[in-house]
């Protein structure tokens, strides 16, 4: 993205998103006032009240009245979003959930030909290939696999998937508005290859859960996971 090119007032509401995203602004943290927050990013205080408008309307903040802007939960905000919370259905089983990224990649050659044409984009076109491992008490029992358009999602941070998962993102930093979201489930047994990345042994039962992101008629996200244990119950 040409930051040129971006509003004023929605460079500083990004640097925000990201701030939270990251965890760098903590849930209940005060923001700087609107003439702090003028002088942070060098623009007008009607700007700032238009980036801090924008960033109440997605859900990321909250005001008090006399008292300046507050960041809204995490738990909070994503009650506005349609998606699927993994980590809560892992503490659903009464296990601790945890998630790490293995992979972050932006794929500019011809490689996944197949996917960027299934979402309308040349071969040579840019997206996000991430992958992630989704722990219960420490053993991996869910691995995904996606592939995200990048015109349509810009300056995605690997800090920011660390602490939250991608559709909250996609939701909130960019006003994601499905179509829909298409979702297939199938049964599966694990096989040796399966084991690079899950903690399961071989013959195993396994769901693979396919997720396909649909907004103006094209797909802009798409999802493979490999799912063990009692999590697809869950599901």
């Amino acid at each position: 993205m040409d930051n040129a090119s971006v509003p004023l007032y929605q460079r500083m509401m990004m640097q925000i998103v990201h701030d939270i995203e990251a965890g760098t602004l903590k849930e209940n943290d005060k923001l700087p006032s609107e003439q702090e927050l003028g002088e942070i990013f060098n623009i007008s205080r009607i700007t700032v009240r238009k980036a801090l408008e924008e960033l109440q309307v997605r859900h990321f903040i909250y005001k008090k009245r006399g008292q300046g802007s507050f960041i809204l939960s995490r738990k909070q905000r994503n009650k506005f979003y349609y998606y699927l919370d993994i980590k809560e259905k892992i503490e659903e089983m009464d296990l601790l959930p945890q998630s790490e990224i293995n992979e972050f990649n932006i794929v500019a050659d011809k490689k996944y030909a197949e996917i960027k044409y299934a979402m309308n984009l040349s071969s040579t076109d840019y997206i996000y290939e991430i992958e992630k491992t989704y722990f219960g008490d420490k053993e991996r029992i869910m691995f995904s696999h996606c592939f995200i358009a990048y015109e349509r999602f810009p300056e995605i941070k690997i800090d920011e998937l660390e602490n939250e998962d991608i559709l909250p993102i996609l939701y909130g930093k960019y006003d994601l508005v499905p179509d829909s979201i298409e979702t297939n489930s199938t049964a599966a047994i694990v096989k040796k290859d399966d084991q690079k990345h899950l903690d399961a042994n071989v013959g195993d039962p396994m769901v693979i859960r396919k997720v396909e992101v649909i907004e103006n008629k094209r797909i802009v996200l798409s999802e493979v996971s490999e799912v063990v244990g009692f999590l697809p119950m869950y599901l």
